[in-house]
């Protein structure tokens, strides 16, 4: 049976029995990984164990019988190096980590490494932790999950007539087609979301820009994103509610 040594952040978290927990990961090398903590719980007297927490960063150990096997892997050791409790003390910066992670785990599959999606979600955590935007930071998460499952959109040019796209006032955006439509394009498609030029230049930016969107585009450019990735997972994101609420 492998030992395995990974980063991970936690993405999940169910109490098994009174000791134990059986969590998903996200690991840097390894992708999303379902493994059991037996007995992490536990307590001792000498030191109280609460269990590893929604949202934690750390370095982790465990054995798999075989790599991709459906059954759990087991923890052996956990390093905290960032507890999830940092992120509560305020609620939107809580709810926008959970919105990602949720993402996160619904859109990637198990034993499928993204090295630079560990990094986008790890540094969303750092950067929320440390007071960042809640709405600027998922953008950024965003654009990140969905190149990384090779989902983002087309955004240059209209996906009906693949012309570039100018300085269009009437735009829209299909997820079903995966891209943006001109007004020329759009009348015949019955799924899609209206957009200005504004948003889209937003959804467009390279994350490290400079020009990555004004305040008035950001909102709007994280709800076509979610409306995007809503669609890739079949379902709306739980948090998104809740997170609009606190925003």
């Amino acid at each position: 049976m492998a030992l395995i040594k990974d980063d991970a952040v936690i993405l999940r978290r169910l109490d098994y029995s009174e000791t134990s927990q059986v969590l998903a990961v996200f690991t840097r090398n390894h992708g999303k990984v379902r493994l059991i903590a037996k007995g992490i719980k536990r307590s001792t007297k000498t030191k109280f164990a609460a269990g590893i927490d929604l949202l934690d960063i750390g370095h982790l150990t465990f054995s798999a019988r075989n790599v991709r096997q459906e059954a759990l892997a087991t923890l052996t050791e956990w390093v905290q190096s960032q507890a999830g409790a940092a992120l509560r003390d305020g609620l939107d910066r809580l709810l926008a980590a959970q919105y990602a992670v949720f993402a996160a785990a619904e859109l990637t599959e198990d034993w499928d490494p993204h090295p630079e999606l560990y990094d986008g979600i790890s540094q969303t955590l750092r950067s929320l932790a440390a007071g960042s935007s809640p709405v600027s930071t998922l953008v950024s998460f965003q654009r990140c999950l969905l190149q990384e499952i090779g989902s983002f959109p087309i955004l240059d040019q209209c996906v009906g007539c693949q012309r570039p796209i100018q300085s269009q006032r009437d735009l829209y955006f299909s997820s079903l087609d995966g891209g943006v439509l001109c007004r020329d394009c759009e009348s015949a498609r019955s799924e899609k979301y209206a957009i200005n030029i504004a948003t889209l230049r937003c959804m467009s930016a390279r994350p490290d820009s400079s020009n990555s969107g004004s305040t008035d585009s950001i909102m709007p450019a994280f709800h076509v994103f979610d409306y995007h990735l809503s669609h890739l997972m079949g379902k709306p994101n739980p948090l998104l509610r809740m997170l609009m609420s606190a925003c």
